[in-house]
């Protein structure tokens, strides 16, 4: 438990892209709500924040603190790509504690992340791998 004590995770950040359509979301968990960005071009298109219970804060960033254990590499890049990339950041306050990116395949607990953000707001709007 110390090591989550000084390492204590406030926010995570999920960018996916497509290059194809030059269209990316940028997905940030913080500690009271999950904000959800779509770009085209680089513009900004619409936004849109939900806002996330104590427990469910709870049970995201336990999961986060296994990944940060359980990553075994930074990229989870496979040689077939349909165009789509992401980028996972998990954050103190004061540092990025890991960075992993990857093309098509999740990252370890990728699957479980993305259930649970959908849970919170909505499978449409979860843009990740």
């Amino acid at each position: 438990m110390a090591k989550r004590e000084s390492n204590h995770i406030t926010s995570c950040t999920i960018s996916w892209e497509n290059t194809e359509d030059i269209v990316s979301v940028v997905t940030k968990v913080l500690q009271t709500e999950i904000q959800v960005r779509l770009y085209h071009s680089g513009n900004l298109t619409s936004g849109r924040i939900w806002p996330m219970s104590e427990q469910q804060k709870q049970e995201l960033y336990n999961i986060l603190y296994n990944c940060i254990e359980d990553w075994d590499c930074d990229e989870y890049t496979v040689n077939e790509s349909d165009g789509n990339h992401w980028q996972f950041k998990i954050c103190t306050q004061r540092s990025c504690l890991r960075t992993v990116c990857g093309t098509i395949e999740p990252p370890p607990h990728g699957a479980e992340i993305k259930k649970m953000l959908a849970g919170i707001i909505g499978e449409e709007n979860c843009y990740f791998y």
